[in-house]
């Protein structure tokens, strides 16, 4: 399971209102199945909620908010900007 939180450049940025859509949608592909299309070697809202619903699967909304903020909260302290 690691191995799906690998990559090799961030380009996560600053969070907006469209990539929270992003970060959400991304979570709703993986619950329903959808492999992910695009290039996993570059760490974005989307993909990132993609690994994390591969992971963890169904999540209530408000734990799914909780997550993302964590992220954005661990990517601007570790200046992975």
């Amino acid at each position: 399971m690691i191995e799906d939180l690998e990559y090799e450049t961030d380009r996560r940025q600053d969070i907006t209102d469209g990539r929270r859509r992003n970060f959400k949608q991304g979570w709703t592909r993986a619950v329903e199945g959808q492999e992910y299309q695009d290039v996993l070697e570059e760490l974005t809202w989307n993909n990132l909620c993609w690994r994390l619903g591969k992971m963890f699967g169904e999540t209530p909304d408000d734990l799914r908010e909780e997550i993302l903020d964590w992220c954005v909260e661990q990517r601007n302290a570790t200046g992975s900007q």
